[in-house]
Protein backbone atom coordinates (compact mmCIF):
# COMPACT_ATOMS: atom_id res chain seq x y z
CA UNK A 1 0.00 0.00 0.00
CA UNK A 2 0.87 3.65 -0.78
CA UNK A 3 1.53 4.31 3.20
CA UNK A 4 4.01 1.90 3.64
CA UNK A 5 6.42 3.14 1.20
CA UNK A 6 5.89 6.53 2.54
CA UNK A 7 6.47 5.17 5.96
CA UNK A 8 10.07 3.75 4.52
CA UNK A 9 10.40 7.26 2.91
CA UNK A 10 9.65 9.43 6.25
CA UNK A 11 11.59 6.89 8.26
CA UNK A 12 8.30 5.61 10.24
CA UNK A 13 6.78 2.10 11.01
CA UNK A 14 4.27 1.80 8.81
CA UNK A 15 2.07 0.33 11.69
CA UNK A 16 2.21 4.34 13.68
CA UNK A 17 1.74 6.18 9.78
CA UNK A 18 -0.94 4.24 9.20
CA UNK A 19 -2.38 4.95 12.98
CA UNK A 20 -1.54 8.62 12.06
CA UNK A 21 -3.29 8.55 8.15
CA UNK A 22 -6.49 6.48 10.17
CA UNK A 23 -6.80 9.23 13.38
CA UNK A 24 -6.43 12.08 10.61
CA UNK A 25 -9.03 10.69 8.12
CA UNK A 26 -6.82 9.87 5.48
CA UNK A 27 -7.35 6.13 5.14
CA UNK A 28 -7.99 5.68 1.68
CA UNK A 29 -11.08 4.45 1.38
CA UNK A 30 -10.60 2.09 4.58
CA UNK A 31 -13.36 2.01 7.32
CA UNK A 32 -13.02 4.66 9.62
CA UNK A 33 -11.16 3.74 13.14
CA UNK A 34 -12.40 4.26 16.13
CA UNK A 35 -10.87 6.00 18.85
CA UNK A 36 -8.48 3.84 20.79
CA UNK A 37 -8.59 6.25 23.93
CA UNK A 38 -5.76 8.50 22.84
CA UNK A 39 -6.42 12.23 23.62
CA UNK A 40 -5.45 14.65 21.78
CA UNK A 41 -5.82 18.78 22.27
CA UNK A 42 -7.38 20.85 20.19
CA UNK A 43 -6.88 24.31 20.47
CA UNK A 44 -9.50 26.49 19.87
CA UNK A 45 -8.63 29.79 19.02
CA UNK A 46 -10.86 32.93 19.96
CA UNK A 47 -13.24 34.09 17.51
CA UNK A 48 -13.00 37.39 16.55
CA UNK A 49 -15.91 39.73 17.69
CA UNK A 50 -16.95 42.99 16.20
CA UNK A 51 -18.76 45.29 18.15
CA UNK A 52 -20.87 47.13 15.22
CA UNK A 53 -22.87 50.30 16.80
CA UNK A 54 -26.01 50.42 15.08
CA UNK A 55 -26.64 52.98 12.88
CA UNK A 56 -29.02 55.41 13.45
CA UNK A 57 -31.66 55.49 10.72
CA UNK A 58 -33.70 58.32 9.31
CA UNK A 59 -35.99 59.60 11.57
CA UNK A 60 -39.83 58.64 10.32
CA UNK A 61 -41.73 61.44 9.76
CA UNK A 62 -43.99 62.95 12.28
CA UNK A 63 -47.10 64.93 11.39
CA UNK A 64 -48.28 67.64 14.08
CA UNK A 65 -52.30 67.29 14.25
CA UNK A 66 -54.46 70.11 13.64
CA UNK A 67 -56.12 72.22 16.77
CA UNK A 68 -58.77 70.19 18.24
CA UNK A 69 -61.66 72.12 19.34
CA UNK A 70 -61.54 72.94 22.83
CA UNK A 71 -57.46 71.91 22.92
CA UNK A 72 -56.26 72.44 26.39
CA UNK A 73 -52.96 72.73 25.82
CA UNK A 74 -50.18 71.40 23.19
CA UNK A 75 -46.02 71.23 23.53
CA UNK A 76 -44.15 70.79 19.59
CA UNK A 77 -40.47 69.86 20.05
CA UNK A 78 -38.01 70.55 16.84
CA UNK A 79 -34.28 70.36 16.31
CA UNK A 80 -32.65 72.99 15.68
CA UNK A 81 -29.07 71.85 14.97
CA UNK A 82 -27.49 70.12 18.10
CA UNK A 83 -30.49 72.25 20.02
CA UNK A 84 -34.10 71.28 20.37
CA UNK A 85 -36.61 74.04 20.66
CA UNK A 86 -39.82 73.96 22.69
CA UNK A 87 -43.10 75.88 21.36
CA UNK A 88 -45.52 76.07 24.19
CA UNK A 89 -49.18 76.43 23.17
CA UNK A 90 -51.68 77.41 25.62
CA UNK A 91 -55.36 76.47 25.59
CA UNK A 92 -58.39 76.34 26.85
CA UNK A 93 -58.98 76.09 30.97
CA UNK A 94 -59.94 72.29 31.91
CA UNK A 95 -63.74 71.84 32.76
CA UNK A 96 -64.70 69.77 35.42
CA UNK A 97 -66.42 66.45 34.57
CA UNK A 98 -65.12 66.35 31.49
CA UNK A 99 -62.68 63.45 30.37
CA UNK A 100 -59.94 64.95 28.02
CA UNK A 101 -57.26 62.37 25.78
CA UNK A 102 -53.40 63.52 25.74
CA UNK A 103 -51.96 62.52 22.28
CA UNK A 104 -48.10 62.14 22.49
CA UNK A 105 -45.11 60.73 19.90
CA UNK A 106 -41.94 61.31 19.02
CA UNK A 107 -39.34 60.61 16.08
CA UNK A 108 -35.80 59.90 16.72
CA UNK A 109 -32.79 58.33 14.26
CA UNK A 110 -32.89 55.86 17.37
CA UNK A 111 -36.10 54.51 18.71
CA UNK A 112 -35.99 54.88 22.25
CA UNK A 113 -38.49 54.09 25.52
CA UNK A 114 -37.74 56.32 28.03
CA UNK A 115 -39.34 59.16 26.65
CA UNK A 116 -42.17 60.37 28.79
CA UNK A 117 -45.01 63.55 29.02
CA UNK A 118 -46.17 65.06 31.96
CA UNK A 119 -49.16 67.47 32.71
CA UNK A 120 -48.48 70.08 35.43
CA UNK A 121 -50.36 72.59 36.77
CA UNK A 122 -50.32 76.52 34.79
CA UNK A 123 -51.75 78.53 37.10
CA UNK A 124 -50.20 82.16 37.30
CA UNK A 125 -47.29 81.50 39.53
CA UNK A 126 -47.42 78.15 39.98
CA UNK A 127 -46.55 76.63 36.59
CA UNK A 128 -42.84 75.38 36.39
CA UNK A 129 -42.84 74.59 40.56
CA UNK A 130 -43.71 71.67 42.11
CA UNK A 131 -44.21 67.73 40.31
CA UNK A 132 -46.40 66.87 37.79
CA UNK A 133 -50.54 66.13 38.37
CA UNK A 134 -50.29 63.58 35.77
CA UNK A 135 -46.92 61.87 33.57
CA UNK A 136 -46.78 58.56 31.22
CA UNK A 137 -44.09 57.34 29.62
CA UNK A 138 -44.38 56.61 25.91
CA UNK A 139 -41.87 55.42 23.16
CA UNK A 140 -39.82 57.44 20.86
CA UNK A 141 -40.45 55.67 18.22
CA UNK A 142 -42.53 57.75 15.82
CA UNK A 143 -45.97 56.52 16.80
CA UNK A 144 -49.10 58.23 18.69
CA UNK A 145 -49.99 57.07 22.37
CA UNK A 146 -52.71 57.93 23.19
CA UNK A 147 -54.15 57.89 26.83
CA UNK A 148 -58.14 58.29 26.76
CA UNK A 149 -60.74 58.88 29.44
CA UNK A 150 -58.13 61.08 31.47
CA UNK A 151 -59.83 62.96 34.28
CA UNK A 152 -57.81 66.16 35.22
CA UNK A 153 -58.67 69.05 37.98
CA UNK A 154 -60.46 71.79 36.43
CA UNK A 155 -58.12 74.92 35.53
CA UNK A 156 -55.17 75.96 33.43
CA UNK A 157 -52.58 72.94 32.38
CA UNK A 158 -49.57 72.59 30.23
CA UNK A 159 -48.20 69.78 29.12
CA UNK A 160 -44.40 68.75 28.53
CA UNK A 161 -41.78 66.21 26.82
CA UNK A 162 -39.31 65.00 29.40
CA UNK A 163 -36.39 62.98 28.63
CA UNK A 164 -36.49 62.94 25.08
CA UNK A 165 -33.22 60.88 23.11
CA UNK A 166 -30.36 62.76 22.15
CA UNK A 167 -31.19 62.64 18.30
CA UNK A 168 -34.76 63.29 19.07
CA UNK A 169 -35.95 64.98 15.60
CA UNK A 170 -39.30 66.05 16.85
CA UNK A 171 -41.88 65.23 19.37
CA UNK A 172 -45.54 66.71 20.39
CA UNK A 173 -47.97 65.87 23.32
CA UNK A 174 -51.11 67.48 23.29
CA UNK A 175 -54.17 67.71 25.77
CA UNK A 176 -57.99 68.20 23.86
CA UNK A 177 -61.39 67.13 25.04
CA UNK A 178 -63.01 63.36 23.77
Amino acid sequence: MWWRRLGRVVGLPSVVLAALLAASGCTGGAPPVAPTGVVTAVRVGTPEVSFTPVDPQPAPPLSLPPRFAGEVARVEVSRHGATKAFRIVPGEPLVSERTYTVEAACTAGTPSTGTSYAVYDAAPGVYGHGDPIYSRPFPCDGHVQRTMHLGLPPGPVQVDVRDLPPDAVAAYAVIHPE
